[in-house]
């Protein structure tokens, strides 16, 4: 059998006490004899390279990015999960693979079973690779630890009573980390403008208080996402001819994805800019039809709203998003309700950059980096009137950048399907 029992897919991922590798050395007469040093070194130089890039041979899913709804996506549906560890593991026997995945879904764990492995001797790995920076002892298996890069290890795991290797994993140790639930970690709503009046930011700060406490009792609701280090770039009220565009232009210089809520009304005036915001990668949302409150609509009238700015933006680039921004996060438990049965996530802000009410880029930036916490969503505009919007974003992706926070769309982020 190629792939492990239950029980071994246990053995490389639970943590074990570490004991000096040179106690739990195979005998020497227990080594192969006629074993080819050139041809392992070789495959042992390639393993650790993949390693160091998140992955194992023959396999282009990562540790580093990788999720199982791509793996689905692309190879089917595994042969049989498990729950062990840390999270769950999807077998392929026929790709002699194991992927080893966290509740949000995030790969963390990339095994293989390469026939060619069976091949390979402790002490071809250690002429090769060096000691182990860690051995672990679990159980039948002595697992030989390596530190690829920055959080990702490479193990290695033989019997105790074989010779040669059975498989190997590539480990992120960051990504195994079990991600907060949407329940555990609910964010305050942040930013700043002075060009409210009194009664105005009152008013600001109270529906900040309640819409926090309704998103910790629904299902479907966001306000940020899961404390990693990670945020996401959003832009309301889009698109139009010039601003919508150049925001498009910057997210691709920098290399980073961008999610756009179009208002269904005004995607047909401009369908090139829509399907350029697709084409770029960037996520291409719903912001309702007309832009109106829709906690003052009834039932059917949600509905519509809904659904006719999906089916208009599904028209111009072929997908029908699955995530909404309601207009002006005006939500209520009758529109969290009509949404999930129209297959939607609702996906508010925790960062308000007021880019609408203070059109000044300094204070939008401001507003961001005075305020930056893992898993923000941050909210700002792609009309018309937002040039200073365009001016403050070059500088907002580099200081988050410096700060080393990933920049990611919210599908990645949360977990949840962008389009349906």
């Amino acid at each position: 059998m190629l792939i492990a029992s239950f029980f071994i897919i246990i053995t490389a991922c639970d943590p074990q006490k570490t004991i000096p590798s040179e106690n739990v050395k195979p005998k020497q007469n227990e080594l192969h004899p006629k074993e080819n040093v050139n041809q392992s070194s070789l495959q042992l130089d390639e393993m650790m390279k993949s390693a160091q890039n998140g992955m194992v041979k023959d396999c282009s899913f990562t540790v580093m990015d990788s999720t199982i709804k791509q793996v689905k996506a692309e190879w089917g549906e595994p042969d049989h999960v498990d729950q062990a560890g840390m999270g769950s593991y999807a077998t392929f026997s026929k790709k002699n693979i194991v992927f080893g995945y966290n509740k949000a879904g995030e790969i963390f764990d990339v095994r293989s079973y390469a026939n060619d492995l069976k091949e390979i001797t402790y002490e071809m790995v250690v002429k090769s690779l060096g000691q182990p920076t860690q051995v672990r002892d679990n159980n039948n298996d002595q697992i030989y630890v390596y530190e690829a890069a920055n959080g990702i290890q490479l193990k290695i795991i033989i019997p105790k009573n074989k010779q040669f290797i059975d498989h190997i994993s590539v480990f992120n140790t960051k990504r195994a980390e079990v991600p907060n639930s949407k329940y555990d970690y609910i964010l305050d709503v942040k930013g700043y403008s002075n060009q409210l009046t009194a009664s105005a930011w009152e008013k600001m700060l109270n529906w900040r208080k309640q819409i926090v406490l309704f998103a910790k009792g629904q299902e479907n609701v966001y306000i940020n996402g899961p404390n990693r280090q990670q945020v996401a770039l959003t832009f309301d009220d889009g698109p139009d001819g010039v601003i919508t565009p150049a925001i498009i232009d910057i997210l691709t210089k920098y290399h980073v994805k961008g999610n756009f809520f179009f208002i269904g009304s005004k995607v047909l005036d401009h369908p090139d800019v829509v399907k350029k915001a697709f084409n770029n990668g960037d996520l291409v949302l719903n912001h309702s039809y007309h832009h109106v409150e829709l906690t003052k609509l009834g039932k059917e009238d949600i509905r519509t709203e809904i659904d006719k700015a999906g089916k208009t933006i599904k028209s111009v680039i072929g997908k029908e998003p699955a995530i909404i921004r309601t207009p002006y996060g005006d939500t209520d438990a009758q529109v969290a309700s009509v949404s999930k049965q129209e297959g939607y996530s609702i996906v508010l802000w925790s960062i308000d950059t007021l880019d609408w009410s203070q059109k000044d880029s300094t204070n939008i930036v401001k507003n961001v980096v005075d305020n930056i916490r893992n898993g923000d969503i941050i909210l700002m505009h792609s009309d018309s009137d937002k040039s200073e919007t365009k001016k403050a974003l070059p500088l907002l992706i580099e200081e988050l950048q410096k700060r080393n926070f990933e920049i990611v769309d919210l599908e990645t982020m949360l977990n949840v399907k962008a389009y349906k």
